[in-house]
């Protein structure tokens, strides 16, 4: 990701719609499985500025690890719990023993292995420890937001599917999302297709009647999806439990 991005992400991230409505999908298929207070402890690994911690904490004990400085200087200014900088297989290496949960928020689009990547975090975890999943979704929408961004791809359900198979893992929650907003997204990378490249991702704080009004729509799927998988979205969501030794 370009440096300005982390700056751009630490400005908006705690008001704007996406990453709030996100984090609390997040929370919501956390305490479906792991009950919520001190006594657990969350991992999220490539937490970026530290939004996501932010908020988690408010819930659970948790710590961070992201491989960019730019990053973990923002986070250690706005949270206020452990933020490693490296590789999770070093920085958490006495640590995993006491992980409850892992989050994956938007972070294995950028890794360039990622079924390793995965199979790492699976094998360090201890058994019944929860792994929760989020990225883009669907190659159609590729854009030079991705590119800005430090994607190297978008997944399909088998393409993300593919990265636990055979391994020790369980999945218990897999379903699309940003369900009511994906035609307007669509809509709009279509229309920004031929657009010249301005250097910039689509990450912009809107007006605030708009930037509230698509939180409440994005947060109705929270309601969703505590009893069905969605049809159709923007991105793809996705619970794992570790089952056993890898």
């Amino acid at each position: 990701m370009e440096i300005t991005e982390f700056r751009t992400h630490a400005e908006i991230e705690d008001a704007h719609w996406w990453f709030r409505a996100r984090r609390e999908i997040i929370l919501d298929q956390l305490e479906k499985v792991l009950p919520s207070g001190q006594d657990n402890l969350i991992a999220e690994i490539g937490c970026g500025t530290g939004g996501n911690l932010k908020f988690l904490s408010h819930y659970y004990r948790v710590i961070g690890v992201d491989i960019a400085p730019e990053a973990v200087e923002y986070a250690k200014k706005r949270v206020n719990c452990d933020i490693l900088l490296g590789d999770f297989r070093d920085a958490l290496s006495n640590k995993w023993q006491h992980v409850d949960a892992v989050i994956l928020a938007d972070v294995l689009e950028h890794v360039e292995d990622d079924r390793t990547f995965l199979q790492d975090i699976i094998s360090c975890l201890k058994e019944n420890a929860l792994i929760v999943i989020t990225v883009p979704a669907h190659a159609f929408l590729w854009s030079s937001h991705d590119v800005i961004l430090g994607h190297q791809r978008r997944y399909s359900k088998k393409t993300l599917r593919s990265l636990w198979e055979r391994l020790p893992v369980r999945q218990i929650m897999f379903s699309p999302f940003n369900f009511f907003l994906f035609p307007a997204i669509l809509i709009y990378r279509i229309m920004r297709a031929n657009a010249s490249n301005s250097g910039k991702s689509d990450l912009k704080m809107p007006a605030a009647v708009i930037n509230k009004f698509l939180y409440r729509i994005f947060t109705l799927e929270k309601l969703l999806l505590k009893r069905m998988s969605l049809p159709w979205g923007s991105s793809y969501l996705a619970v794992l439990i570790k089952t056993g030794k890898t």
